[in-house]
């Protein structure tokens, strides 16, 4: 996959003290030169825990042979993961200031590490499984032309190598020669049948002798980087309390549970400045991070104003079915909706929002700046201090702050948010099934909804339920998995969805133009008469089963006409009313709309419904809104 330029990699090494130095080229600890990390980009390397860290060590045993994990990754040492682009996941491991190997997810074989040279060199002499020596003729031709392994070149194999294998190719010395994937069973290498036994992935050269390198901790970690941490803190709170002399509005931190919102609350409140702490539960969070939140909060005797979408995700299932990558409808209901109440609630006037938001994260977050308005929140100014950090600048800070982190970075995962949210690779999904008691209630509803709408085993073993449109890249990666089970089938006839039909033009029965039109199901007339208060005043027949208002009437079997005097009134009008009636049949109770009314006229009680004392008949509420139109976007809020 390309490589995704979101900033600058800062990532150094100190070989003398034997730990990373982000940005310097001196370390802070011995004042000797720093080196350059050459780390796959974004380049946004996290501490690995010692979780991780055992996980990681387990699977080189299980693929190289018992203590395989020590030798590569011995104890006392500062350990990174930074996660490559790929297909589901992929963290490159870094140890002594190099990449030794990257564990790689495969959706149909789950984890693999992949050697690189440094983990070669250490195993060569040591390895019980996944090796294959080879005659010295063969090895030059392997180094000299950077060539794979051919089956006429073996001497010898573990015999319980398969295609797919990792592989780490020897000389009959024990001499390192590659590494790569074998392409034949160890049968087949050993018949010396024509053809490549081994492709390969690396060369493995002499290297640097890591043998004596020197542990360290983490706080040698914050020791040798206090300079640049002093002054990137400096900056960001420099930043905070500009934005707080220029904006006279109340300040709150946007507070998620994780460490970037972490960091950036501690920033705040080092800047002098005591915000309110917001919290927006989405209904699918950990209970550790509601319990963090409530910590944080009290610790530092923090005003935690709590807004709660409650059941609104399990209460929308049935209807929108499951979310997905390219259908976020989540978002809006369960994160968006509780925030815009929250702001109208509690800040009518508008509120200055510090939230920990990293371009490293993403393009579109790289390409919002520091400061930004949400057009789906516009009462909310947002600014993001740590917006050019990256994950290991925050990590390192917090470390120095002794902050109070949310235990599930511990755990092994890497990002804290929903539980089930459909943007998380299979490989942390399977970590969340072990830790979130919730998401058992997730799975059986994934279950009924695949037994109703036709779809197989698969569709559920590989959590397929992540795409309404599978990427092309992960139907090859699956093979003939996808071709024998995941191959989609006829679905089940379910509820009719309402769409709409219509055609248009000049009519000698109308003055002007018109349009005929007909939903494809009975509307619920009491909330679409209620609704197309929006756009004027609207009257009734007398059994309420005919609606009209601004040349637009609609029957409550589903037929529509609309007059207009030119075709742009008429689109216009058909796109509004189109908007209006799905928003009436469809409303999810999100609330999104609420503060887009200036009057108060709109009220939530399980959905949205217009007090017509109050309604002007602006439009104004209309705009966004999960019942007629889901967007792929990232949300900060």
């Amino acid at each position: 996959m390309g490589a995704i330029i979101l900033g600058k990699i800062h990532l150094r090494w100190c070989d003398k003290c034997n730990l990373p130095v982000l940005e310097q080229n001196v370390c802070g600890i011995c004042a000797g030169r720093t080196r350059e990390v050459k780390i796959t980009p974004p380049g946004d390397a996290r501490p690995a825990f010692d979780s991780d860290i055992e996980r990681i060590r387990s699977l080189i045993d299980s693929q190289f042979g018992g203590g395989a994990g020590s030798l590569v990754i011995p104890e006392g040492r500062i350990v990174l993961l930074n996660k490559a682009p790929d297909i589901d996941r992929m963290d490159e491991v870094i140890l002594d200031g190099e990449v030794v190997g990257a564990v790689r997810f495969s959706l149909i074989g789950g984890d693999k590490f992949l050697l690189r040279p440094p983990s070669a060199r250490v195993l060569a002499k040591h390895v019980v499984r996944g090796w294959v020596k080879i005659d010295p003729v063969a090895a030059q031709a392997v180094r000299n032309k950077s060539a794979s392994t051919l089956a006429v070149g073996i001497l010898d194999c573990d015999p319980d190598i398969k295609p797919g294998t990792e592989v780490l190719v020897v000389e009959n010395d024990g001499k390192p020669v590659s590494v790569g994937v074998s392409k034949m069973t160890s049968a087949e290498m050993m018949e010396h049948k024509r053809g490549t036994a081994v492709k390969t992935r690396w060369i493995v050269d002499e290297g640097r002798n890591q043998s004596s390198a020197k542990p360290a901790s983490w706080d040698d970690v914050v020791a040798a980087n206090r300079e640049v941490m002093s002054r990137r803190a400096a900056e960001a709170k420099q930043f905070i309390n500009k934005m707080v002399a220029e904006n006279s509005l109340p300040v709150v931190v946007s507070y998620s549970g994780g460490k970037d919102s972490l960091a950036t609350l501690l920033l705040v409140l080092d800047a002098g400045v005591k915000p309110k702490l917001m919290f927006i539960d989405t209904g699918l969070e950990f209970e550790e991070t509601k319990s963090n939140v409530t910590q944080v909060a009290k610790e530092f005797s923090l005003d935690l104003i709590v807004e709660s979408a409650g059941e609104a995700f399990w209460k929308n299932l049935a209807y929108f079915g499951p979310p997905a990558k390219d259908f976020r409808w989540c978002c809006k209901t369960c994160k968006l909706g509780p925030a815009t109440q929250l702001i109208q609630k509690n800040f009518p006037e508008g509120v200055l929002s510090f939230i920990g938001q990293r371009a490293y994260e993403s393009q579109q977050r790289a390409e919002k700046g520091k400061v930004w308005r949400n057009p789906w929140t516009p009462n909310q100014l947002a600014a993001s201090p740590i917006q050019k950090w990256s994950a290991l600048h925050v990590w390192i800070y917090l470390f120095s702050k002794g902050a109070n982190v949310n235990p599930l970075y511990r755990q092994g995962l890497e990002r804290i948010g929903c539980f089930m949210c459909p943007a998380t690779d299979l490989a942390e999904l399977r970590k969340v099934r072990e830790i979130s008691s919730e998401y058992d209630r997730y799975q059986r509803f994934l279950e009924e909804h695949a037994a109703k709408t036709g779809k197989t085993d698969a569709w559920l073993k590989y959590d397929l339920w992540r795409w309404k449109h599978v990427p092309k890249s992960v139907l090859e990666e699956l093979g003939s998995v996808w071709r024998d089970e995941v191959a989609p089938t006829s679905e089940k006839a379910g509820p009719q969805n309402l769409e709409f039909r219509s055609t248009s033009g000049y009519s000698p029965c109308v003055e002007g133009l018109s349009m005929e039109g007909v939903f494809s199901k009975a509307l619920p007339m009491a909330m679409v008469s209620n609704m197309l208060n929006i756009i004027g005043e609207v009257t009734t027949s007398p059994d309420g089963n005919i609606a009209e208002v601004r040349s637009i009437t609609v029957f409550a079997e589903g037929p529509v006409m609309i007059k207009a005097k030119d075709e742009k009134e008429l689109r216009e009008k058909a796109a509004v009313l189109k908007e209006i009636v799905f928003r009436a049949v469809d409303c999810a109770g999100c609330g999104i709309c609420l503060g887009r009314c200036r009057n108060g006229a709109l009220e939530l009680d399980g959905r949205i419904k217009i007090n017509k004392s109050k309604c002007s008949h602006c439009g104004e509420c209309l705009g966004p809104c999960p019942a007629v139109k889901f967007r792929e976007e990232e949300l900060s809020i």
